[in-house]
């Protein structure tokens, strides 16, 4: 039988250096593979939260194409410019106010002559039956009727800066239209329906497509005024891509002379 003596028990084992070296290699090379791990599990990261963004996008601007319930209106538009306008994520429909009871009436109660409530129900019915999210209009009488087209309460601003003046006796109405393009300008509702004058309706051209002068003067917008037979048109807003463009649609909803 073989017998270990008591002095091989007493024996140290040997560890050599390279033992060591090798144990530290191994310990750094472990640290390097960890290390190459983090770094590739924060790349993935990255990259999928830079893909749902991109994906996000794309099915925001899928929903919007087919969330479009204004096919009436969208007939109206250039079948070039359709697929843009259809997937626009706001909308801001400017027109001038519909035919009143005689061209030389300016007041602020100034009503809308029969032809005018047609051509109103004419806009609502192109508008669609789905209610704007909102419509504003200065505050006389005509503009506001105009406005209703929206099916949507109908929030006034002054004709002009300093008349104070409502479509009703006694009102007084504080709102600027300064306060109205600001409004427009911030908020996120889709669709909003403005109806102004023959010269306001350039003056929120002029704040959505200052640069856009073609545009402004393909619209009618000469002098900074519509001409005085223009009515019926529709100056189209619309924001792609972060930039408001505008499209004319010339005589949308006018009614014939009977």
């Amino acid at each position: 039988m073989y017998r270990v003596t008591e002095a091989q028990c007493a024996r140290k084992p040997k560890i050599g250096a390279a033992f060591f070296s090798r144990l530290i290699l191994a310990r750094r090379q472990v640290r390097a593979r960890l290390f190459a791990c983090s770094v590739f599990g924060d790349l993935m990261k990255i990259f999928l939260s830079f893909l749902t963004i991109i994906l996000g996008i794309g099915f925001a601007q899928t929903t919007r194409a087919m969330d479009f319930n204004r096919e009436g209106l969208l007939a109206q538009v250039p079948e070039a410019q359709s697929a843009l306008v259809r997937a626009a994520d706001r909308h801001i429909l400017v027109v001038r106010h519909a035919r009143k009871t005689s061209p030389d009436c300016n007041a602020m109660d100034c009503q809308l002559s029969p032809r005018g409530e047609a051509m109103v129900a004419r806009l609502h019915t192109l508008l669609g039956p789905a209610p704007f999210d909102a419509a504003y209009a200065s505050a006389a009488c005509r503009t506001r009727n105009t406005a209703r087209a929206g099916g949507i309460k109908v929030q006034s601003h002054r004709a002009a800066n300093g008349l104070s003046k409502g479509c009703e006796e006694g009102a007084h109405i504080d709102r600027l239209r300064g306060d109205a393009f600001a409004d427009a300008q911030d908020s996120d509702k889709r669709w909003t329906l403005v109806a102004e004058h023959s010269n306001t309706v350039c003056q929120w051209l002029a704040e959505f497509v200052p640069e856009d002068t073609t545009a402004r003067e393909k619209a009618g917008c000469h002098d900074g005024r519509l001409a005085s037979s223009a009515y019926g048109g529709i100056y189209w807003l619309y924001r792609a891509g972060g930039t408001w463009k505008l499209i004319t649609l010339e005589g949308a909803f006018e009614i014939a002379k009977p």
